[in-house]
This record gives C-alpha cells, structure tokens and sequence, in this order.
C-alpha cells in the first residue's frame, strides 16, 4: 500500500515564508505564549526558532509574532492580529489539501 503525503510550503516574493514546521511553532507560541516553552515542545533551539520568526517576520508585510519584554515571568511572545490570520489561512489550505490526499490514498493504487 502507497501512502501519499504533502508538506506544504507557500512562498512571498519568492522567499520561503510559511511551511508546516513554521506553522507548528506559531501554534505552539499561540498555545504556551512563549517562544522557549514553544521551542522545547517541539524539541527544537531556542535560536532555531528565533531564525524561523525572524525570517516569517521580514518576508510578511507586518509581524506575525510580537515579543513581551520583562515582567515576573520574564516576558513571552504572543501571535499579533496578522499572525493569527494568516495561521488560520494556512489551517483552511492544509485541511483541504488533507482532504484531497485522504481521497486519492483511497482511489489510487500503485
């Protein structure tokens, strides 16, 4: 049995701008409002995970990520309006690209 599976990956510009592993680490930031508790569930650097911000950050027309400086809790990071929009958009794109997949998985056979 073949099994089809897709990453998804959208370019702006040309450049490299949302991808399921950049869309995990927004939802992460979104559920721990952090990007270190984020980064350590997704077992990935604290700087790895800086860069992939960094990077969705300067190829968006706006942030997609804000950070939270000091306090008690020595700050966070939250997902600024345009961030949590364009997660959404990419969720609606992955499920109907799900959904296409799960379909040809059943009609096709190699």
């Amino acid at each position: 049995m073949v099994d089809i599976q897709c990453n998804i990956n959208i370019k702006r510009n040309g450049v490299a701008f949302l991808s399921n592993s950049k869309t995990s680490l927004l939802q992460e930031i979104a559920s721990h409002g952090s990007l270190s508790g984020a980064a350590k569930h997704l077992s990935i650097s604290y700087q790895h995970a800086w860069n992939m911000i960094d990077e969705m950050n300067r190829v968006a027309p706006e942030p997609l990520v804000a950070k939270q400086r000091g306090g008690a809790n020595g700050g966070g990071a939250v997902l600024t309006p345009y961030g949590k929009r364009i997660l959404k958009e990419f969720q609606y794109i992955e499920s109907h690209i799900k959904s296409l997949i799960k379909k040809l998985n059943t009609e096709i056979a190699f």
